[in-house]
Order: structure tokens, then sequence, then C-alpha cells
């Protein structure tokens, strides 16, 4: 049989690569990149898109239907499965009512899947109580974006990279996280600007012609300082912030806290070198981007929004070569927000305590939509506890890896009465379930999925789904009509058109659309209508059509080393990793790149302690411990004080046993991941 090439998304970071499979004979045989989509990455493809194919066949994908007997699974047909699933949410719902029951949305499924996954949540169980891993990453960005512009998301698109004059990038080394990007500012012809911001030299820093080095958890504090100096030294845009703009003059009586010595003495930046980046942003083209070092702190949306208000006063908003751009971890986590998983918001980012949206939806699904709003993914962990949820429905997440305070977490779901997981492999969450129900993945079923620009991109079908895996949206539709639904969804397609009805912004995309362009930009408000590359070109998302100012407030409290606890422990990603590593750590090529964890630490504090490469040690936090080999090697140099751990081997090294859930951001319900006080000691071996 002749191979056939099939073109798909890939099912990794927000860049949203437009990859192909080489398929022979039923099977994905290589990953390939032909260079279709030039807008998005052209024939470049980082290593993790290159190992598509070795998830397609991975002989751990979960091919059967599973529920727990005692300490045993049991194979079983899907009825049979499905049969017990909506036994167990019907009797949670009868005897608890549907705001006993969460809901956890990947941020790797279809756009079409986490719609009708929300649409479930709200109609079959009752309840608001659903939220994607989002929360976990950029909540802030949407909540500070969403208040200050009108939409949580990227203003720009990837040309305007190729415009810029400067990049500022804040907490994120973007050649490991988002490499497609990163290729597209290096392959320019021209050089630009590039001010970086990190507590830790990572190799993007050492490019930099600006390279700030801030104590972790003051961003907001060195952000207020700079806000200042442009202020001050007239770099604003007086006729941008006059036409454009309100709340200015209160933003601007709130920068006079940040003096030279308050910003120096706490944050650990130089006055001068916040200067010299004044320099360089005021009068020129600028492109914000952040990542999760902004964003994963208990005041994350503070934090955005101080950023968000440089960019704006700087009056680079809206404009070729200007924006702003939160990297957006996973290949669809853009696209789950923007369908409505979250506790507050429908399809379309539709308020959900807006009367008129709530009778549009309901003339539509022709049922009635709870009004309270839900709770978020941590507050639902939390809830266990207070015997508030007593079961949950989770699809693609893994929450015993990735929520913080693991320990507890694992604990929480142990308490369940009923735990159901839908996924690709057998994850730390899905050994905890009462049912385990096998999905497919990317590549083998087709839809639409959004990158982190706002660019709705099809994805195609190349192979099967292993042994008896099915859709997401399959699956779900089988659950709710077994719950007393009639959904008579036969395709992605029929649910794609279900939600062009109900979200204004996609009425105007089709699949058809979609398959013959290199996808479009929401919002698109009909069929004529080109798409919207770039935000903010006409007027910000309000009545007025101007942005909003907000003052500045620095945090209550910044965390800080003690006798007992002396360093400060970073998580961090790896280039050939992802995330809780359930994917990458099965791939040969990735493991052979950078397979083990480790503890980065600055040679001098390791001397100190009498610490060498690689020997075993605990790092203990005032939450818990964990145990893992130590690095004083590596392309990221760390600063005396602190240390440095991935996030991809939480499997044996689970760093979120030593965080806290407490305090949230009160916007965004972001806990703080990235400031957690720790000690060291030498043990013998690992545990």
């Amino acid at each position: 049989m002749e191979e056939k090439i099939v073109d798909i998304i890939c099912p990794y970071c927000g860049v949203g690569c437009n990859i192909e499979l080489a398929v022979k004979n039923g099977k994905a045989v290589k990953t390939l990149v032909k260079g279709r989509n030039p807008e998005v990455n052209g024939k470049f493809i980082c290593i993790k898109g290159l190992t598509v194919h070795e998830l397609l066949n991975h002989p751990d994908r979960l091919k059967k239907p599973i529920i727990r007997e005692g300490n045993k699974w049991k194979e079983v047909s899907w009825d049979e499965a499905i049969s017990f699933s909506v036994s167990k949410l019907k009797d949670t719902l009868s005897k608890y009512g549907g705001n006993s029951i969460g809901v956890l949305c990947s941020g790797k499924i279809l756009n079409e899947e986490a719609y009708i996954l929300q649409k479930f949540a709200r109609i079959v169980l009752k309840t608001n109580n659903i939220d994607t891993c989002a929360r976990l990453c950029h909540s802030p960005s949407e909540v500070g974006l969403s208040k200050m512009l009108g939409y949580g998301a990227v203003s720009i698109w990837w040309p305007d990279f190729l415009k810029t004059e400067t990049v500022m990038v804040v907490g994120a080394n973007t050649r490991a996280t988002h490499p497609g990007i990163w290729n597209i500012l290096k392959k320019r012809s021209n050089r630009f600007n590039l001010i970086v911001a990190d507590p830790c030299k990572t190799p993007i820093s050492r490019e930099a012609e600006v390279r700030l080095m801030p104590k972790p958890g003051t961003d907001v504090i060195w952000l207020g300082g700079l806000a200042r100096i442009i202020y001050e030294k007239g770099l604003y845009d007086k006729e941008f912030i006059k036409r454009h703009t309100i709340g200015f003059d209160s933003f601007v009586k709130s920068l006079g806290k940040f003096s030279k010595k308050y910003v120096e003495d706490v944050s650990g930046i130089k006055w001068k070198d916040l200067e010299k980046a004044a320099e360089l942003i005021g009068g020129k083209r600028t492109i914000f981007i952040w990542g999760m070092g902004l964003t994963q702190h208990s005041h994350g949306t503070q934090n955005v929004m101080a950023l968000t208000s440089i960019a704006l006063m700087t009056g680079n908003i809206g404009k070729e070569g200007c924006g702003v751009a939160p990297l957006r971890g996973q290949n669809n986590v853009q696209g789950a927000v923007d369908m409505g998983a979250q506790p507050d918001a429908l399809t379309g980012h539709n308020p959900l305590n807006d009367p008129g949206v709530i009778t549009h939806f309901e003339g539509i699904w022709n049922e009635k939509i709870p009004a309270e709003k839900g709770l978020s993914a941590t507050e639902m962990i939390h809830a266990i506890l207070d015997e508030k949820i007593k079961a949950l429905y989770v699809v693609g997440e893994n929450p015993a890896l990735g929520e913080p305070q693991s320990s507890f977490v694992n604990w929480m779901l142990k308490r369940l009465d009923f735990l159901i997981v839908e996924d690709i492999f057998m994850t730390e969450t899905a050994k905890l379930a009462h049912v385990v129900l096998p999905a497919a993945m990317i590549g083998e079923k087709r839809g639409v999925v959004t990158n982190a620009a706002r660019r709705m991109q099809f994805t195609e079908k190349a192979v099967e789904p292993p042994g008896e895996a099915k859709p997401d949206w399959w699956i779900i539709t089988k659950i709710a009509n077994s719950m007393g639904m009639e959904w008579k969804y036969s395709n992605t397609e029929e649910i794609w058109n279900e939600i062009r009805k109900v979200a204004p912004i996609f009425s105007g995309v089709t699949h058809k659309r979609l398959r013959g362009s290199h996808g479009l930009f929401w919002p698109v408000f009909s069929e004529k209508h080109a798409g919207t590359p770039k935000l903010y070109t006409d007027g910000f998302t309000f009545r007025d059509r101007r942005a909003r100012f907000y003052p500045i407030k620095p945090p209550e409290y910044v965390m800080t080393p003690t006798d007992e606890y002396p360093f400060i422990l970073i998580t961090r990603r790896l280039y050939p990793h992802f995330n809780t590593g359930e994917m990458t750590r099965r791939s040969k090529l990735l493991v052979a790149a950078g397979g083990k964890p480790f503890v980065a630490m600055n040679p001098e504090d390791a001397s100190h302690l009498g610490l060498e490469d690689g020997e075993a040690i605990r790092i203990s936090s005032p939450y818990g411990s964990v145990t893992c080999p130590l690095a004083l090697k590596g392309d990221v140099e760390i600063p005396k004080g602190y240390l440095s751990v991935p996030i991809h081997f939480f499997n044996v090294c689970n760093l979120n046993r030593l965080t806290s859930t407490y305090p949230l951001d009160p916007q965004a319900k972001m806990p703080s991941l990235k400031v957690i006080i720790v000690r060291v000691e030498k043990i013998n071996k690992l545990a």
C-alpha cells in the first residue's frame, strides 16, 4: 500500500505548528513538516513535534474501558462502562445535587469536544463547576487582559514578530517552551532589541540587550518602577492615551509608591537597568511576551495588569509589530477557554452573569443553565474535603500530578464517591479512578483547535484510534444521551455549527473555510469576514472602545527565604519535554535528549553545603519533601540562593508536594507556584 500524507496540528504547545503524518497500512510511520503554513511554522518543527507518531503507536495507549473492582481492573464493554458511569453520576445527582460534581477539561482536546463537555456540565449535571488547565497557567492573563483590553487573549499574530523593534520577555524561556516563536524571531534578517526578565540566566537572556533578574514574586514591583520611569522621562504616548484609554490619571497616581529605593530593595533590580529597558520600549514598536513566571503567583493578575499598563502607556497595542502575547502552554488551551470550559463564562467569552447571554444559550440548548458561578479546579479539589464535591469527571487532565499540594490532592481524589477519567494513557489520576475511558488523540479525530494567537485551524484524522478508544465528543455524547438527553451529533462538524450559533465571534468560521486556508483568527462575524489577525486596530472591546488603566498595587506579601528554609525553588521546562511528561516520557527520542529529573543549584551554594554534582539530595518545604539528584551544570545558570527543577518528572519527583494551594489570586484563583521556600540536605540514596 502506498504511503498517505495527512495534515494535522501538533498536539504539544500553543504555537499550533502544522505537521503531517505519513500513514502506511493504517499506521502512522513518521511525522513530517512540509511547510504548508508559512504563517505559523513553515518548515520548522521542534524535537517534540517530530515524535507525534510515537504517541499514536505507543503500547501504553488505553484501548478498552476499564472499571475498578477492589484493587484490580476489569476490562468491560463501552455499554457496561457508560451504564456504570451514568448510574454513579445519577446517584450523586439525586443525593447531593449538581453542584456536588466537578468537571475538569483538557487543553488538548478539540474545540468541539470542549464545547460539548461544558454543555454537558451545565445542562446535564446542572453545574458550572467546570474548569480547564488554563487555571494553573494563564488564568491571570485572561482576567487581567479582559479587564483592561476586552479579550483575555493574545493581541498579535506571528508576522508581527518580523515587524517589531523591541521584544520584552518576562518569565519565559521561549527557546525551550515555544521554539516555533523563537525560531520566527531568530530568522529575522534585521536585529531587534531584546529585554528579558528572569531570575535565572537562560539561553535567551544571554542574548538580551537588557537582562533583568528580579527576585521571584516581585514582578509587579519592578514593573511599577519601569512604568514610573517611562512616565517621568516622557516616554509614554500621550496621543494614544488621550484617544484610546481611560483611567490614566489614577494609574499615574499609583506610581508614586514605586520609588528607586523601594524597587531596588525589594526586587533586586537596579534602577539604571530599568532605565535602559524604558529607552528600548518608549517610542519603539514593542511586543510583550510572558509566561508562567509572571502568572503563577497569588498576585498574578496584578503582574499581568502592570505589564499590560506599560504596553498601553507606550501605545504598543493594536498596531503593526506591537502587542501583548501571553504564551499559552497547550495546543488547545486557548480553544478550551474560548469554548466556555470555565466556571464563570460560556462559549465565546460570554459572561455567565449576563441575562441576555443566558436567554440566548437557553433558547438554543432548550435547557435551563444554572445561575451560580462554579468552582475553579483548585477550589473543586478543596471542596472534596468539605464534602461539597462528591464526584469528578476528568477529561484529559492529570490533577494528581499537576495540582499544587499534590499529596493532599491525591488524598482528596481517593475520598471521592466517584472518579471518572477519560484519557489516552493510564495517568497517575487515572490510577485512582473508578472507571477509565480510552480516548482518541489528535491525529485520530478531525476538528478545530485554536493556537495561542487565536488562530483556529483544522486537524484531520490520519489513523483509527487504538483498540476500542473513541473520540471524546463521542464518549461525552453517549453519556449525555444515557442520562436523558437527545443529542444527535454524528460528527464534529455538526457540533461546530452549533458553536457558530451560540457564539457570534465564531459565526463566520466553517470546517470548509478552515480546510481551505491557513486558519482564521476570531472574531469572525460572517462567512465573508476575513477574521481578525490583530486585535484592537479599531478600538477596544468596550462600549466606548477605550482600554482601561487601573492603579498598580504592590502585593500585600512577598515570600522570602527564612533561616529554616533558606532557598527559593523555581520550576521550569526543558526543550525536549512537555508539562507533566505523560506524553514526552514515552518517546525514546525525547527521553534520550533529556529523560531524568534533577535539581539545578548554584555551584557556590553546593560547595558551601558540601554537595557534589549527581549526589542525591532531599528538598523540603513547609508542606512536604522530595528527593532528587543534584545537577551543577546545564544551559541555565542558577543564582545563589535559588534552586531550579523541571516539571516533567513529577511521577518520580513531584515538586507540587512542596507547594501550597493558598493564598489564591483573588481574581484568577491562581495559587503561588513559582515562589517556594525550601531547604536542602544530603541523603545517601534517592527514595
